[in-house]
């Protein structure tokens, strides 16, 4: 669905949430962003509104619910959004989702954005989250399909399944699993499409500590030629210099390129933050600096 008029919705949604996420009713959760991207590199600029976002609803003990979310953005010539929404039924610590779900790669990587660019992120997102996104923001149809979630305690696993019947029939499934001990964790996903022309599958692994002060991780990702056919390595690093004020550090190696990127992120208020990030690497004829306005939750 290609409208602005989705991602001028989850601006007039989404903030009032981020804003007031602590007092969110009884059952209700979410989790997001919206922010105000501005890139320039040798003279050259562009700008625009990138948003992602979640809200979950669970009323009262039936274990019926639904989740509504939205991942869109209006950049320069470019406005495109994917509408998710899914009836949920949670019983114990499985949850299932019937309709248009997530896919299930993305909630089980850490991968940050490269020199803080969400912009530059949505095509490098490929390497961790697959192909749901991408295919949702670029296609006018909508991908029906499930989902199911599972909390095992230290260990979290999802699978998610999505067809597309545009031009052919394409059929999408995916896995994923974290397990969490301590500071340390480790992560591995795979998707695989099998379509009428093509088909095709990835694979990612990551792992690395995670504290209140500090992050650093290892991803490899593996796609064949449906994908990127090749093998990518992201290193990352992170360090809160106060509270308020992180810095992150990222290298990313695929197709024999290596790109480079450093970011701060300043917490001002209730979510809201500023960001200054560069980014850099072969193949790139100059660098381009990234200054972000948003909030989050």
């Amino acid at each position: 669905m290609n409208t602005k008029h989705f991602l001028f919705a989850l601006a007039a949604l989404g903030v009032p949430a981020m804003a007031s996420a602590q007092s969110l009713p009884e059952g209700v959760t979410g989790k997001g962003y919206i922010e105000y991207e501005y890139l320039t590199s040798d003279g050259e600029d562009a700008s625009g509104i990138i948003g992602d976002f979640d809200i979950s609803v669970a009323p009262g003990a039936s274990g019926f619910g639904f989740d509504f979310g939205l991942f869109g953005l209006d950049f320069e010539d470019t406005s495109e959004a994917a509408l998710y929404g899914a009836l949920t039924y949670t019983t114990g610590n499985h949850k299932f989702s019937f309709g248009v779900p997530r896919s299930a790669l993305k909630d089980h990587t850490r991968v940050p954005d490269i020199g803080g660019s969400r912009f530059f992120s949505l095509e490098a997102g490929i390497l961790t989250d697959g192909l749901v996104d991408v295919a949702y923001l670029q296609s006018d149809e909508t991908p029906i399909g499930l989902r199911y979630d599972g909390d095992f305690g230290a260990v979290k696993a999802s699978a998610s399944y999505h067809r597309f019947s545009d031009e052919e029939d394409v059929d999408v499934f995916g896995f994923g699993a974290t397990y969490t001990q301590g500071m340390w964790f480790a992560s591995g996903s795979v998707e695989h499409f099998d379509g009428e022309s093509a088909n095709g599958t990835l694979v990612h692994a990551e792992g690395g500590v995670e504290t209140d002060l500090y992050s650093v991780g290892l991803g490899l990702s593996n796609g064949d030629d449906s994908y990127f056919d090749d093998t990518a390595v992201m290193l990352w690093g992170s360090y809160k210099v106060m509270p308020q004020l992180e810095v992150t550090a990222t290298v990313l190696d695929v197709a024999s390129t290596t790109l480079y990127g450093v970011s701060a992120d300043y917490n001002f208020w209730s979510g809201a933050y500023a960001q200054l990030g560069y980014f850099d690497g072969d193949n790139v004829d100059d660098g381009v600096w990234d200054i972000s306005l948003g909030w989050k939750f």
